[in-house]
């Protein structure tokens, strides 16, 4: 069994959680999600994972129930609530019954030990999450001046019902860059030049290959993909309309089997009957993700 501690941004719960279950896990508390597999790579929200390997009624019991071989030297720490650090008490016990030698710095393993319900405590090998799609991202996401994050895109693409990925209105780039490194087949346009430039110039230094066409977002131009996006929020973007973001999505709708968007929360009322929404999740203060399929 394995657990995974997400690390979500404060306003965030609702869509880390969603991902994580998205993604097969099944919540037990706050902050811990179980599972018997989990790539920590390709998640927008999980900080690390602990491979279970002994349990007790207390953190000693827990160590003294370690049954492995402890890569030596090894680092012990714990985790009180959200706050993970190391912790010398645990390290002395550890090597007094179980031998090795333990080092604060550089260690071969690090155990945490931590109780998810307040009553078992768990004790297991960490791993951290290394070379993620998220650290990739964030290669770029300096550069740019969005509202949506590189967590929030990857999410949003995790949370996807459905392929290829299309994003039809991609602003700098951060749903179908983040969809290409999950390996999803992805389609997306823009019908903004500074847009499309910043675009291509992340396309470019992730090194990743997607054609990024200037195309008017109200004519669809994809039959029978996922419709990924944050859509525009600005009310006058090129139209007279009161709100292009659900202009956009109606225009889409014909064409599309299923969606992952962002709406503002104003619209929710005004969308069509033949969609069927499987879920909706509170994103910032005036805005949520629905996600569905096409009637």
């Amino acid at each position: 069994m394995i657990w995974i501690h997400r690390n979500y941004k404060r306003g965030f719960d609702h869509i880390s959680k969603a991902e994580m279950l998205a993604l097969g896990l099944e919540q037990v508390s706050e902050r811990f999600f179980t599972g018997q597999t989990f790539d920590l790579s390709i998640s927008a929200y999980a900080g690390f994972s602990v491979e279970e390997i002994s349990r007790g009624t207390s953190p000693e019991e827990a160590i003294l129930n370690f049954k492995a071989d402890i890569p030596s030297p090894y680092r012990m720490e714990k985790l009180t609530k959200t706050r993970r650090a190391g912790s010398f008490s645990y390290a002395m016990f550890a090597e007094k019954h179980l031998g090795g030698e333990i080092r604060a710095a550089d260690p071969a393993s690090i155990i945490l030990v931590f109780t998810p319900d307040q009553t078992t405590w768990i004790a297991g090998f960490l791993t951290e999450k290394e070379e993620s799609i998220i650290e990739k991202m964030e290669e770029i996401t300096e550069r740019t001046c969005v509202s949506l994050s590189s967590q929030a895109a990857l999410a949003l693409v995790n949370l996807a019902p459905g392929e290829p990925i299309v994003d039809p209105c991609c602003g700098t780039g951060l749903i179908p860059l983040a969809s290409l490194l999950r390996k999803k087949k992805t389609f997306t346009a823009d019908n903004n030049y500074k847009m499309l430039r910043m675009a291509r110039l992340n396309r470019d230094l992730l090194g990743l290959d997607i054609e990024i066409p200037y195309k008017n977002a109200l004519e669809p131009w994809l039959e029978n993909g996922c419709l990924v996006s944050d859509f525009p929020a600005d009310r006058s973007w090129n139209s007279n309309r009161k709100d292009i973001s659900l202009e956009l999505f109606k225009a889409w709708i014909p064409h599309i089997k299923s969606f992952c968007i962002i709406l503002p929360c104003r619209v929710l009322e005004s969308l069509p009957g033949n969609i069927k929404i499987t879920d909706k999740i509170n994103f910032t203060a005036d805005r949520v993700i629905i996600i569905g399929t096409v009637k």
